[in-house]
């Protein structure tokens, strides 16, 4: 399982020209007639925009919409890539221009449809938005124009298809400069030094299979027999991929071990490095992520050399080829990019992945038990926010409301909390042979990438293969509104569970709350009777150290908030708009913790046992 790295351009991304040649005469050519064939312009960008040209298939029809999406599948937010659309026009097979008009929700309507044969557009990029009365676009999930230097193809951004025929196949066609390489999980053909081209079958694969062009800096290695390209984008002449393949290698290895098989044969770890230029990014647009697809994921991250956080972070994409990659729900299968349709299963693709991604670490003893028990109990502060009626699947349901919007980071707390649980109840009512992961592979059986279930069936299909216990769970904590068992469930592997304790203890007294407003989440203060550090009720948290709070590490964090020596701490905080700063030592008095876990130490053999088997087997 040891992986092979090598600093190369990837071997399953470009074909020779010869071997494109053939293709392109065989199987692209067979529906050539019936596919879309699209020519994207990278060498002559104008105005920081890049010219598009979709020939289509035959329509059909008097009139036609020409779509481009409203959201981009895994991000759950809105999108709207038509607004970065410019100078759409349609052209008959003599180059007659057709008459165009928008829709109520903004696409693009060409009249008499029948003669088209073309459509023409320029298209901005998300990257360096600045139009505050729209959405930001998740980075992961947009698009950069950087002349010469830097492409940064989401396909949602670039392309879009006919209403009705996005099952059609396409072609895509790049002209570049010469000294850009693409980036991506596809089968590049280099028909010459300036110009590439790939294939898909459908516009949901087009939109799964990001490109990034840059000046190469890739590496590969192959681990449990997947062939894995790691591709760096960034301004400047430095080569990091080698330390970035080293750290996601470790990560891919521990996830081959915790699989039974590997869903995929290849994968592409693809990375924008941002350097904080906020010419080439806004600020408004500028925070760090990764978005999944079947066979890559796509990571806009710091530049940097450090790979501290991009293990945690692609162990959770990666592991997305199990769910909702492999086993989903119709509403993603059949996506629609004009108006989607959520799935109520979040928990499952967002939530349990979580946990598969701290599981699979412990699984391969990259962390230990105590580590992992730190992790949960991170997760568990979502217990303490959440509205008093809050029904996954229903938020799940209902994820691009903008209430829900404010509560969607909690997926990957509350939902990896459940996920954990449920994989304990699953464990204990089948005495250890049945996981989580375990049941995922079984329904992958009867479903799987090619055959959706229906939503709202999933808990039936779960009842069949597992037990009533399970269902009722399902029921009550997932479709329901009841809070979660995370005490009772935990005894069942011989860990205690307190959602309050009291002890006495060093203590700066205070506690605080995210209160949302427009613009952002504040965290305001509320000080106990003893306050050594004279916050007031009210503060809003700024700097711990001299430190941005959100930019905090776990361990300055926890000597504000439990703190075990008598070290002087400083804290700056927002008082009627301006900024105090307060220093202090803590004192000895009544401190209470807040969702306590701990190993029992009169726990059973049964219950250690079970404990094994749900973190080992």
């Amino acid at each position: 399982m040891t992986p092979h790295i090598a600093s190369c351009r990837p071997v399953f991304s470009r074909l020779p020209v010869a071997a494109a040649i053939l293709l392109c005469l065989g199987s692209i050519g067979m529906f050539a007639a019936e596919n879309y064939q699209v020519h994207i312009s990278l060498r002559n960008v104008t105005n920081d925009r890049v010219h598009v040209e979709v020939r289509t298939p035959a329509v059909s029809t008097n009139e036609a919409t020409f779509v481009f999406p409203a959201t981009t599948p895994g991000t759950y937010e809105q999108h709207n890539w038509w607004r970065f659309v410019h100078n759409f026009q349609a052209f008959d097979d003599k180059g007659v221009q057709i008459q165009v008009r928008r829709s109520a929700d903004s696409q693009f309507v060409i009249t008499q449809a029948r003669r088209l044969a073309k459509v023409t557009y320029d298209v901005d990029d998300s990257f360096d938005d600045r139009d505050t009365s729209h959405p930001d676009i998740f980075p992961p999930a947009g698009t950069d124009i950087e002349a010469d230097s830097l492409f940064v193809i989401n396909h949602s951004g670039f392309v879009g298809y006919i209403d009705g025929m996005q099952k059609r196949p396409y072609t895509v066609k790049v002209d570049k400069p010469r000294w850009l390489y693409g980036g991506t999980a596809l089968t590049i053909k280099a028909l010459n030094d300036s110009t590439d081209e790939y294939g898909v079958t459908s516009y949901d694969e087009l939109v799964d299979s990001p490109v990034l062009y840059s000046r190469p800096d890739t590496a590969t290695f192959t681990v449990a027999g997947v062939k894995v390209l790691v591709a760096l984008a960034h301004r400047g002449s430095e080569r990091y991929a080698q330390r970035y393949a080293a750290a996601l290698a470790r990560v891919t290895q521990s996830i081959g071990k915790f699989l039974p098989t590997m869903p995929v044969d290849r994968y592409a770890f693809l990375f924008y490095l941002w350097n904080g230029d906020t010419n080439a990014v806004s600020k408004k647009t500028a925070y760090f992520g990764a978005l999944e697809h079947s066979y890559s994921s796509f990571y806009f991250w710091q530049k940097t050399p450090m790979t501290q956080g991009v293990d945690e972070t692609a162990a959770h994409e990666f592991l997305h080829i199990l769910v909702p990659l492999t086993l989903h729900s119709e509403e993603i299968e059949k996506f629609d990019f004009r108006n989607p349709k959520m799935s109520k299963h979040l928990w499952l693709y967002e939530g349990v992945t979580e946990y598969f991604a701290h599981l699979a670490q412990l699984h391969d003893s990259t962390i230990t038990e105590q580590a992992f028990m730190n992790l949960m109990k991170v997760k568990a502060r979502s217990l303490n926010v959440l509205p008093k009626e809050f029904s996954l699947t229903s938020f799940s349901k209902n994820v691009l409301t903008p209430e829900n919007q404010h509560w969607y980071p909690l997926i990957y707390e509350y939902g990896a909390l459940n996920g954990f649980l449920l994989d304990i109840l699953l464990r204990s009512e089948s005495k250890g042979k049945q996981g989580i992961r375990d049941l995922i592979y079984t329904l992958s059986a009867k479903y799987g990438r090619t055959r959706a279930f229906e939503d709202d069936s999933l808990f039936a299909e779960i009842g069949r293969v597992t037990s009533p216990a399970v269902v009722d769970y399902c029921r009550r904590y997932i479709e329901g509104t009841e809070r979660i068992p995370v005490q009772d469930m935990l005894a069942r592997i011989g860990w205690k569970f307190d959602s309050v304790r009291t002890v006495q203890a060093l203590t700066f007294d205070i506690h605080g709350d995210f209160v949302q407003e427009e613009s952002a989440s504040k965290f305001v203060l509320h000080p106990g009777e003893k306050n050594p550090l004279g916050i007031k009720d009210g503060d809003a948290l700024v700097k711990v150290d001299g430190k941005p709070f959100m930019e905090v590490d776990r361990p300055t964090w926890e000597r504000l908030v439990r703190p075990s020596t008598n070290d002087y701490m400083t804290v700056t905080v927002s008082r009627g708009g301006e900024e105090v700063t307060l220093t202090g030592v803590p004192v000895m008095g009544e401190r209470k913790d807040r969702n306590v876990f701990e190993v029992d130490p009169n726990a059973t053999d049964a219950q250690k046992a079970l404990r094994s088997s749900v973190f080992y087997q």
